[in-house]
């Protein structure tokens, strides 16, 4: 995938469909980019609370009869996005983590929800 008027770039991707209903993309990512969507990710994962009382991790992880395991390298899109819904203090808090101006995150996460 690729946005014309993108700093990405070129993106390889993999859309995939579950049988839960479930619509997701796997993209690989340049290390540069995994690096600061990551450290993102983890400022978030403080601020932000997990669905139904569970972790982010623990939400995210595979889990079956016997045995459960959590992901790694993995970059959970819906929390990244979530960003943009924060309030501004919030945001300003997790800008002042990243080392980046609010308006420059809220533009790279703009940029990557555009993607999908």
């Amino acid at each position: 995938m690729r946005l014309p008027d993108s700093d990405v770039g070129q993106i390889p991707t993999v859309i995939f469909g579950t049988v839960n209903g479930v619509i997701g993309v796997i993209a690989s990512l340049p290390h540069e980019q995994y690096v600061f969507l990551e450290k993102l990710q983890s400022n978030l994962r403080k601020v932000i609370k997990g669905v139904g009382g569970l972790s982010h991790e623990q939400w995210r992880s595979f889990n079956n009869e016997k045995k459960t395991v959590e992901a790694r390298n993995f970059l959970d899109g819906d929390l990244i996005e979530s960003f943009l819904d924060l309030s501004r203090g919030r945001m300003d808090e997790i800008s002042r983590a990243m080392e980046i101006s609010v308006e420059e995150l809220c533009k790279r996460v703009e940029e990557l929800t555009r993607l999908h």
